[in-house]
């Protein structure tokens, strides 16, 4: 299974210098493909990856999110080819500062991807100087930290008030997300991959029977039907049995939103502010499917 990996973040927070540093760390022991995705119809941000190293494989998807509809027969093309020919052992997809990112899980759920390629880590970036002026902007700049395993503070050199409020406004949003602080993109990609959903996901190969590892994979629920908060608790114990990762955020009947994080047995949740939209839950499981997430949701919200 191949290692896929989404860089989301408002515009210039620095995904592209994130690349070109993960490049540097990564490219002499891993062969890796990089998806770069723009709205506008060329790509500036490719040509600078190129220009700075060469030892990678690069897809450019210009003129519109991978995330619309509109895309989607196009994005499973390019990956199905770009699996084919270049065979490679992990991908990196830099999505546009504007995109809602939650799709890529369901996009990675097609029956001709499902086998091939696994979710390993969503990566959200933040500009810390303009921090709060995306977070009041856009309802998307919300919806990438909430969804994401790591967030990068990035430009902590050109930020002179206190790091300390980012940090409690993005726990509000997403509070069992991995935050890491940083200048220049400098991060270490191994110690990042240490997040719940990478450790859920080793202990869980950790167990399969035959020893060999089965895979797991991710699936989307997306509901605007609101639940009760007990019986979303007894939904969420009947998933753990098949997933030992589960994360999102659930509209209440009272008009609360929660978010759930699940690891095997161990659930934690959290009542968070200012969120507008659907209920969204990712669960890994092996060989889960969508259809039977949306029938387990439905028994409880009937």
């Amino acid at each position: 299974m191949i290692q896929f990996n989404l860089i989301s973040g408002f515009l210039g927070s620095g995904k592209t210098t994130l690349l070109q540093n993960l490049l540097t760390e990564l490219a002499p022991k891993h062969k890796i493909a990089v998806i770069q995705n723009e709205f506008a119809p060329t790509g500036f941000d490719g040509k600078e990856l190129k220009r700075t190293n060469d030892d990678f494989h690069l897809v450019e998807i210009n003129n519109g999110s991978v995330f619309c509809v509109c895309q989607l027969g196009s994005f499973e093309k390019t990956m199905l080819e770009l699996i084919e020919v270049h065979q490679p052992e992990m991908i990196f997809l830099e999505a546009s500062g504007l995109a809602d990112p939650i799709s890529i899980i369901e996009l990675l759920d097609m029956p001709s991807l499902a086998n091939k390629v696994r979710l390993n880590q969503i990566v959200s970036m933040v500009d810390a100087p303009n921090f709060v002026k995306g977070l009041n902007k856009l309802i998307r700049f919300k919806h990438q930290l909430m969804i994401a395993d790591t967030i990068i503070v990035n430009k902590t050199d050109l930020f002179t008030a206190d790091l300390n409020d980012i940090n409690q406004q993005i726990k509000e949003l997403n509070p069992y997300a991995t935050i890491e602080k940083t200048s220049y993109a400098k991060v270490n990609w191994e110690a990042i991959c240490q997040s719940n959903t990478g450790k859920a996901a080793a202990q869980y190969q950790g167990h399969a029977s035959g020893g060999r590892p089965e895979e797991l994979n991710a699936c989307v629920l997306r509901s605007h039907n609101k639940i009760e908060e007990l019986k979303l608790l007894l939904f969420v114990k009947e998933l753990q049995e098949i997933c030992p990762r589960i994360k999102g955020y659930v509209n209440l009947c009272n008009g609360s939103v929660l978010m759930v994080n699940s690891v095997f047995n161990n659930l934690q949740t959290q009542i968070i502010y200012n969120y507008v939209g659907p209920s969204e839950i990712i669960a890994f499981g092996h060989k889960l499917n969508v259809i039977t997430l949306r029938k387990l949701f439905k028994k409880y919200t009937e």
